[in-house]
């Protein structure tokens, strides 16, 4: 059964609290690693709202990187989507003091090539073209956030690999998004997921809901036992999102995980984020007539 580590974190912690998630991570590569970073930029929201990925939570995961690996060479990946630029994004919400003190790449994965892959039994999807990025790093982080997602219940590691899809315009996938998740994690898998709980979002989620400070990091390798671990603590069981439960029957993972955690007395429910499941429901219902009318 994998395991999911959930940790205390605060700012003046956090390089420790991420050099503990790391080392869940096996490497077998000697000298410097090339390793890359896929953030969670979803709109241009600041750290503070919960929506996106804080650059001082970044400056940490590198420092805990470079503590274990000095001369790491480190890449930060984002993409395009239907209404934002990467680079733009990165600019806007301060990321570029963390690249240059770090000697950090920045790649939109837009602009780093395509591979087509075979997706194995998709659903959607029967091949894939995916960044080149991926083939140009020994390994790579899933660093996403925890947050509740108007669509998909929760937003954690499996959806944060929707943004690697081609076209910019993804939103024309929503209607279809469970099997979508599932078909782009059938080729796509980092090798240790990490998700920021430091300042969550519960409510309209995944960018225009209200911040909710947790102070929590949560990882492990295996992205479903990771995302059914954010699940709970946001107050859903992980067998009705139906991405997550899609993804353990296609083999990407298990729901089933050993949790190991140093908090006193942790329970999921001191957690439990606001979300209304009857307005995700309509929502879910318009979705689904737009999608089989633009399909039609």
């Amino acid at each position: 059964m994998p395991t999911v580590k959930v940790i205390q974190v605060a700012p003046e912690t956090a390089v420790d609290a991420y050099a503990s998630i790391l080392a869940l991570r096996e490497t077998n590569v000697s000298g410097p690693e090339k390793i890359g970073i896929k953030i969670n930029l979803c709109d241009y929201r600041m750290a503070d709202s919960g929506a996106t990925t804080d650059p001082v939570m970044l400056d940490a995961l590198v420092r805990a990187i470079r503590r274990r690996n000095p001369e790491a060479k480190i890449q930060v990946w984002e993409n395009d989507a239907t209404s934002v630029e990467a680079h733009s994004l990165v600019a806007c919400l301060g990321f570029l003091p963390v690249f240059e003190k770090h000697g950090v790449e920045f790649h939109s994965l837009s602009e780093t090539g395509w591979i087509t892959r075979p997706v194995p039994g998709g659903q959607v999807f029967k091949e894939l073209e995916v960044p080149g990025a991926l083939e140009g790093v020994d390994g790579w982080i899933n660093f996403t956030k925890l947050k509740t997602n108007g669509i998909t219940k929760t937003t954690g590691c499996l959806k944060n690999n929707f943004a690697f899809l081609k076209t910019k315009k993804k939103s024309v996938f929503h209607g279809n998004i469970d099997h979508v998740l599932v078909d782009i994690n059938k080729v796509i898998r980092a090798d240790l997921n990490i998700v920021d709980g430091y300042i969550g979002m519960e409510g309209a989620g995944p960018a225009f809901g209200s911040p909710k400070k947790c102070g929590l990091l949560i990882g492990g390798k295996d992205p479903v036992a990771v995302d059914a671990c954010c699940a709970r603590i946001m107050g859903f069981w992980p067998r009705f999102i139906p991405h997550i439960r899609l993804a353990e029957r296609a083999g990407i993972g298990s729901m089933g995980f050993n949790l190991d955690t140093t908090i006193p007395g942790f329970r999921y429910g001191d957690y439990r984020f606001r979300f209304s499941r009857a307005e995700f429901e309509l929502k879910k219902v318009l979705r689904r007539f737009t999608y089989l009318g633009a399909a039609g």
